[in-house]
């Protein structure tokens, strides 16, 4: 009887473990089968707002992208794709004036001369709810460097660059304590090192001001440019864009100074070596400006640069 006891009990433990493993394999798969639905649902609502813009249906998207927020909470795209459709809208607009680059040229039947122009400008209303939607979304998933990119886009395009400075640093100072939990499209992970992908991504909105080529906006490009260089010390971007301020405001020598700096930064980096050999020359420092582009060639000998350093470099043979 005793064995027979032992034997019983051994069997109970059995069906005990059998039985834990068939709920551990069942709360698995109801939780798989909410990850595929979640999923499926949110895909739905993509397809559903593609088919609507097919038909131009606003009203109905309208109604479509809140329901989508309201039953995806944690769905970061619904937030995204409502905040570029409002920023996308676009008022028509006819007037007397000339057309500019974008817009369609209205022509006189009558006379075949020009008589204005159709443009296509921002809805005010439209911008200031996709940058509130992206505002919000910053908060709820702020792992994700391209919404606080995308808030900064649309202040930038708005003309509000106040507002664009403070998101790229409330980007900013989120990442540096949040490194390994950061994000890019669809929550794909960063395809660098996080300070090197963000310094690089202020590079790029700083040069929108540089392009611009007027003394507001040169300063804008100083603003961002000081910045990276206050936030990212180790890399050599910002320096550079500090010394192309000072050089296109015609103080080489300050600019020779930032590029320095820049190369004691990273002293491999041919654009920086590129510059100081350059900026070297128009101050007549052909010594060392022969040093830098010999350097380019010793660094990266196939390099985009190395051929141009290769060109200044026979020049200052020919001297």
């Amino acid at each position: 009887m005793v064995g027979s006891r032992f034997v019983l009990q051994l069997l109970d433990k059995k069906v005990l473990k059998r039985s834990v493993l068939d709920q551990i394999k069942g709360l698995v798969c109801v939780a798989l089968l909410f990850a595929l639905l979640n999923r499926a649902n949110g895909e739905d609502y993509a397809a559903r707002f593609e088919e609507l813009k097919k038909q131009k249906a606003d009203a109905q998207i309208d109604a479509l992208l809140d329901e989508w927020r309201a039953q995806k909470p944690n769905d970061p795209e619904a937030w995204i794709t409502s905040a570029n459709y409002y920023f996308n809208k676009r008022q028509v607009m006819i007037s007397t004036k000339s057309p500019g680059k974008g817009d369609f040229k209205l022509t006189d039947k009558k006379t075949g001369k020009q008589a204005g122009s159709i443009s296509f400008e921002q809805d005010k209303g439209n911008t200031k709810r996709a940058a509130d939607l992206l505002q919000e979304a910053t908060t709820k998933f702020p792992n994700r460097l391209d919404i606080w990119c995308g808030l900064a886009f649309i202040f930038q395009e708005s003309g509000d660059f106040d507002s664009e400075l403070a998101t790229l640093k409330r980007m900013v100072a989120y990442a540096h304590d949040h490194a390994a939990e950061l994000r890019w499209l669809k929550g794909e992970p960063l395809a660098e090192p996080a300070d090197r992908f963000i310094a690089k991504k202020l590079h790029s909105y700083g040069l929108y001001y540089e392009e611009k080529e007027n003394p507001e906006d040169d300063k804008r490009f100083l603003q961002i440019a000081m910045f990276g260089t206050e936030q990212f010390p180790n890399l050599p971007y910002a320096f550079n864009d500090v010394a192309q301020f000072h050089y296109v405001s015609g103080d080489k020598q300050k600019a020779l100074e930032w590029m320095k700096k820049a190369n004691q930064v990273d002293p491999k980096d041919t654009l920086v070596l590129m510059n100081l050999g350059n900026v070297s020359l128009k101050v007549g420092d052909s010594a060392s400006a022969r040093k830098y582009f010999e350097e380019i060639i010793k660094v990266d000998p196939n390099g985009e640069y190395a051929s141009e350093a290769k060109q200044a470099l026979a020049k200052l043979k020919k001297k």
